[in-house]
This record gives C-alpha cells, structure tokens and sequence, in this order.
C-alpha cells in the first residue's frame, strides 16, 4: 500500500539550456497537478522515490535531483529529461502548418514555445482511460482522486510530491472510490496483462486489453511515444473540428491529416488546450466568435495545478 517517504537532497544539480522560443513554464504548468507544478518550479518524476525540480530562468533551467536513499536509478532517467521536457523538439513545421487555424491558430500565436510532456506509457494509459466518455474535469479528478488514494508520497523539501499511482496499488475497491466505474476493468485487466512493461515498438498490445480502443490507444501514443501521426479522436473533438473545417464527422479524421499531417495528434492536444477543455456546447459557441486562445475559464489544461493541491 502507499506510503510517504523523505527524500535527501539535491543530489545532483545541472543545467538544461533551451532555445529562446522554449516556454518552461506553460511546458511545466501544462496538464500539471499541483504537486507537479506550483506557479515557480516544476516537478517531474524520474524513478521510484526520485524526483527533478526544475527551476526555469531566462533561456535555461536549472535541475535540482531528490531521492529517498542513494539507489542511482535516476541516472539513467535524468538523461532521459530533455526529451520528457521536449527542450529540443522542432515544432517549427507544425507552427507553419497550424497558422491561422480556427482550432489551433489562437494557441500558437499565443505560446508558440508551448511543448508537451512526454509520460510513461502506463502513466499515459491511466489518462487515457479517465478520459473515455468524460468531461474534462471528471477525467482529471478521477485522475486526481486515484493520485490522492493510491500513490507513495516524497517530500522534498516543503514539498508533498505524489507519485504515479503504482499497478499493484490498484483494485477495484480504490478504482471505485476513485470513481472510475465501468474503467476499472479496463485497468485491472491491463494490470493483469502488465500493459506497464509495453514500449512504444509494441504499443498496439494495449488493444489486448478489453475497453482499450482507438481513441485510448492513440492517446498513449501521442503521451508517451510523441507519436504526433496518431489522432486521439473523441466525439467532442470530431464535432468542433467539423464544425471549424465545415466538413462532415465522417471526413474530420482526413481533414485533420490534411491540414496537419504527421502532426494531427499533437493539434488534436492543441485543440483542446486552446478551448480551456470547455464542454462542446461552450467550445462551439467560441469557436463561432473566434475565441481560440486559452485563459478564459479555470480550472483548464493550463490552470489544474492551482485546484489539485497534494495531500498526506
């Protein structure tokens, strides 16, 4: 079962510098718990009990590394940092192509040096399935709800950190009180089947896994593999984007491979973003005014750190 522990540190402590147009703090603040990101630094966690702060200053940030005890697992995780932060990720064809886009064009003008975070599959999958056929905020605090009842805590510092929750952690008895319902099948089956131990090169076993379907697994991919060629499409997301191309729901997957090609799973992430993850009927009533860039409403994709605070 979950337990808290005290991390010693800063262990290490380096530098990542970026390029001028890297945004670290809409990176950081994205999608981000309040334990993940607070307004200043963000947290990233590396391996079991070990964590990066980060702490962005001008065109670099300085990485400040906390673990329990002095097990080095995070020496191969640390390497892996830049490319989790996606620091030096070339978004530069995909600007081009969503310029001026209905869906996308708001958020890019507004945080052009906006990147995602690349998870873990299995953290990825846990989005993915508190996504399915739910709003925003239910997906999140059933997220949020499962973080709060099944993972170990670090504190670092004056910080609770609060890891991803681990497979062995979970039955039906927490996936219920975290509200998962009818998901919590679905993951204990991909408990079962150890979907956890996946790769990106055999990602398509999670489509093994009962529940899991094209939107959970495209999902995973564009998260966890940076597979932007992968189209998470959902039931909100084919109606605005009919509704922004003046296409048929049918056509909205060619449309999208049209206008973004390779990069249709990230602008499907960017679209979202940019709508403050509203529900459809306040999405389309934006979109109609042209309404596309995000801070409108809170909580939203770049605001849930403010209202997901940790807790012992």
């Amino acid at each position: 079962m979950p337990y808290t522990v005290r991390a010693r540190g800063p262990l290490y402590t380096f530098e990542i510098k970026s390029t001028a147009l890297y945004d670290w703090h809409a990176t950081l603040a994205t999608y981000s718990f309040g334990w993940q990101y607070d307004g200043a630094k963000g947290y990233v966690w590396l391996c079991k009990h070990c964590i990066a702060k980060i702490k962005p200053l001008d065109n670099h940030a300085n990485i400040y590394i906390y673990c329990e005890s002095n097990d080095r697992c995070w020496e191969y995780a640390v390497n892996e940092l830049r490319d989790v932060l996606g620091v030096y990720e070339d978004l530069s064809e995909y600007i081009r192509l969503g310029k001026g886009d209905p869906l996308v064009g708001g958020l890019l003008e507004a945080m052009p040096g906006l990147h995602l975070r690349r998870t873990s599959i299995w953290y990825a999958f846990l989005v993915a399935v508190c996504q399915q056929n739910a709003s925003f905020k239910q997906g999140w605090n059933m997220l949020y709800k499962l973080h709060l009842i099944a993972s170990d805590r670090l504190i670092v510092e004056d910080k609770i950190f609060l890891e991803p929750p681990k497979p062995l952690n979970l039955n039906r008895e927490v996936l219920r009180k975290a509200g998962l319902g009818y998901r919590a099948s679905t993951v204990l089956e991909a408990v079962q089947k150890q979907v956890y131990n996946l790769s990106c090169d055999d990602i398509d076993r999670l489509e093994d896994v009962r529940g899991v379907g094209s939107y959970t697994l495209n999902l995973v991919r564009v998260l966890a593999c940076r597979d932007y060629n992968a189209l998470p499409l959902d039931r909100w997301l084919k109606r605005l984007a009919a509704e922004a191309y003046n296409v048929q729901p049918n056509d909205v997957y060619g449309e999208f491979d049209r206008r973004f090609k390779s990069w249709k799973g990230l602008a499907a992430i960017h679209t979202t973003i940019a709508f403050d993850a509203e529900p459809l009927r306040r999405a389309l009533e934006r979109l109609k005014r042209g309404d596309n860039k995000p801070g409108l409403v809170e909580p939203s994709p770049l605001t849930l750190w403010k209202y997901t605070p940790a807790k012992v």
